[in-house]
C-alpha cells in the first residue's frame, strides 16, 4: 500500500509534488535497512552516469533475490496507482515502463543541475535514510538560470515528484554524507528506453 492521494503541488522554481509519506512503516523500514552495500570506490564527477556500470536496479535479477523489491515494482505496476500518478502529474503513464533504481550515495558526493531526458515520463524519489544529518541530503532545485532556488526536505518515507521539462533544474550540492543518502529513483519511461536490463520485470 502507499499513500499517494496526500501531496502538495508547489510550482517554484518549477512545479513538483511534495508527499509526506509514500510507503507503509513496514515496507519503508524493510527497504531502508536491506543489506545492499555501495560501490566501495564511487567515481564521482557530478553524474550518476559516470558509475552506469554498477548502479543498483529492480530489474528482474533483483526481484528474485530481494521479495521486497518485488512488492515495490508490484505497487508501481497497479493500474490504479499509475492513473494516480497520471491524475496528479498529468503525464500519460499507461504505455510507458518502469524502472526503479536503488541509490546509495556516499562520501563526497554531488549531482551537477541538470534536466531530466525526455524518454523520463515521470520522475518520483522517495528517501529512505534516517541517518544523523539526513535532514541536509534533499535534492537541490534551482532556477532557470542555474542560480540556487531551494532543497526539497529529506526525511525517511518522502517523497519528491515531477515531470522533465526544459525548466527542471535539479541535482544536489556537494557535500559529505556521512552515511549512506539511500533512495528509490522510479522512473516511468519510454517504450523505447534501450538499456532494457534496468527496466522492472511484469508480474501476475
Amino acid at each position: 500500500m502507499i499513500f499517494i492521494d496526500d501531496s502538495k503541488k508547489k510550482i517554484y522554481p518549477f512545479t513538483h509534488w511534495v508527499f509526506n509519506k509514500v510507503f507503509t512503516e513496514n515496507i519503508v523500514e524493510e527497504l531502508s535497512n536491506i543489506n545492499l552495500k555501495p560501490l566501495k570506490y564511487q567515481k564521482q564527477n557530478g553524474t550518476r552516469e559516470i558509475n552506469n556500470a554498477t548502479r543498483f536496479f529492480l530489474n528482474n535479477d533483483n526481484c528474485l533475490k530481494y521479495p521486497i523489491f518485488k512488492s515495490v515494482v508490484n505497487i508501481f505496476q497497479q493500474k490504479n496507482n499509475i492513473i494516480k500518478l497520471e491524475n496528479i502529474s498529468g503525464s500519460n503513464l499507461q504505455k510507458g515502463k518502469l524502472r526503479i533504481e536503488y541509490a546509495m550515495d556516499e562520501g563526497d558526493f554531488w549531482l551537477e543541475p541538470h534536466l531530466d531526458i525526455k524518454e523520463k515520463l515521470l520522475t518520483f524519489l522517495i528517501y529512505l535514510s534516517g541517518d544523523l544529518g539526513s535532514d541536509q541530503w534533499g535534492t537541490t532545485l534551482y532556477n532557470s538560470d542555474l542560480t540556487y532556488h531551494s532543497q526539497v526536505p529529506y526525511r525517511k518515507n518522502l517523497g519528491f515528484m515531477f515531470v522533465a521539462g526544459n525548466n527542471t533544474w535539479h541535482g544536489f550540492e556537494k557535500q559529505k554524507i556521512d552515511g549512506i543518502r539511500k533512495c528509490l529513483i522510479i522512473n516511468y519511461v519510454t517504450n523505447d528506453w534501450k538499456s532494457i536490463h534496468e527496466l522492472a520485470p511484469k508480474f501476475k
